[in-house]
């Protein structure tokens, strides 16, 4: 009797279910972190700035632990302790001591969260089949911007008519996002599993066992960064984390604090989360389909455009020193009319851009890594984008917000670049390149 509801299947839908409550706490937890602290403790806004900076070190350093962790401890622990982690930040955003504790406690949530994008990744490649990974990443990805609506909508009716965010509003929210992420916990671990079925479970116990496949010698760290150093291509994709880094610095914690500064309304803030997400599950299931008409190339350049249109809107309605601190409404100066639709508007182009650009960023980066080398791929990944993240949130104390936007606009023209010109070989939706090194060139 065939089952068919196999093992792989079973783990994608479980890394969907953990990335929709990860977003559920984490995604509104972060975006209104800054105007929390501004308005409901006497801990300067600046400090939301450089506790996320703190997080970062937090996912950078445990990029370089993550493989010999996940190794040693397996899957199960693994994807519990990354969950339990994340719940660091919300602990001292209800308990607040001072600002020290609050950089400890999201250098904690780094760690996790660091972590929660190196596992999940690898399981959706380890459990995709031939043809199915690019399909399952954005089933993925959807996911993610799933959790973000469910958060931000949340947010959004809790902070109805607020106009400050008072010490009350701020303990339920992070007690809320504790509580979702726990729940998250119990999912990665009594859910997620190593891979030991294929598609057809009575063929796999039919056939008799490849000796060959038996026999396959196991890729070291040591090995598999040895061909990678080999390949262009390896390299190549640390320069799309450029924009990944600073575009996410603009959502996750720029354009949300400038919000601030044009409009009393505080459901103005998680207004635009549900607008990001909602404009990421859409894009998610648009890229899907309509990589496989378009091409992943001119895919590429319409997100480019979309995000470079975000970008330009961002120095038309925000003020220029919305970044670091709030204004008062009636005094601020921007080029056209302040209106929350244009924040709704900036929160849409992001998500429908950079849904289709993940996607196709993390397919890419699949072919290139390979299956024995998921894991130390995407810790790769993830430290180039810590790395990046991290030097975003300096930017309000160098840049105003407009030149901020500037740079960004570099950035995505670069990214565009990278992915359609240098990394073409790699963009076919079904096959991967042919100057792939094997196990025979290490």
């Amino acid at each position: 009797m065939k089952l068919n509801f196999c093992e792989k299947k079973k783990n994608v839908v479980i890394a969907c279910i953990v990335m929709t409550l990860c977003y559920v706490a984490l995604g509104p937890a972060e975006t209104v972190q800054n105007i929390a602290l501004a308005e409901s403790s006497d801990i300067a806004l600046e400090a939301g700035y450089y506790s996320e900076i703190a997080k970062y070190v937090g996912a950078t350093l445990v990029s370089l632990v993550y493989h010999s962790f996940y190794k040693w401890a397996g899957i199960k622990v693994t994807a519990l302790a990354t969950a339990l982690l994340i719940t660091g930040l919300f602990w001292t955003m209800i308990w607040i001591v001072n600002q020290y504790v609050i950089y400890l406690g999201a250098f904690v949530t780094g760690v996790g969260s660091g972590g929660m994008w190196i596992i999940w990744p690898m399981v959706i490649i380890n459990n995709s089949d031939d043809g199915q990974l690019q399909w399952n990443m954005g089933v993925w990805f959807s996911c993610v911007s799933l959790g973000l609506i469910i958060g931000g909508l949340c947010n959004y009716f809790y902070f109805d008519n607020v106009t400050k965010i008072s010490e009350t509003n701020r303990i339920v929210i992070y007690s809320v996002c504790a509580a979702v992420t726990l729940l998250m916990a119990l999912v990665s671990f009594f859910g997620v599993s190593e891979v030991r079925k294929c598609k057809d479970i009575q063929a796999a116990d039919e056939e008799p066992m490849n000796k060959e496949t038996t026999r396959k010698r196991v890729v070291t760290a040591k090995e598999w960064f040895r061909k990678m150093c080999r390949l262009p291509a390896f390299w190549l994709l640390l320069l799309p984390l450029i924009y990944w880094g600073f575009m996410w610095g603009l959502a996750i914690k720029m354009l949300p604090t400038a919000l601030a500064s044009i409009s009393h309304q505080r459901d103005l803030t998680p207004l635009c989360t549900v607008s990001l997400g909602a404009a990421f599950l859409v894009g998610s299931v648009l890229w899907t389909y309509s990589t496989r008409i378009l091409g992943n190339t001119i895919s590429t350049i319409i997100a480019s455009c979309l995000a470079i249109t975000a970008v330009i809107l961002c120095v038309l309605v925000l003020p220029k020193d919305a970044a670091s601190e709030i204004l008062d409404v009636e005094t601020i100066e921007t080029y056209i009319t302040p209106h929350a639709a244009y924040g709704v508007a900036i929160g849409a182009c992001i998500g429908l851009s950079d849904s289709g650009i993940s996607i196709i960023y993390y397919s890419v980066a699949g072919k290139v890594y390979g299956a024995e080398g998921a894991s130390l791929g995407y810790s790769v990944n993830n430290l180039g984008f810590s790395i990046f993240y991290i030097l975003s949130m300096f930017a309000p104390s160098l840049f105003d917000l407009h030149s901020y936007c500037y740079l960004m606009i570099g950035a995505v023209l670069l990214m565009c670049f990278t992915l359609t010109v240098l990394l073409r070989n790699y963009m076919s939706i079904h096959e991967a390149p042919h100057e792939v090194l094997d196990d025979e060139d290490l």
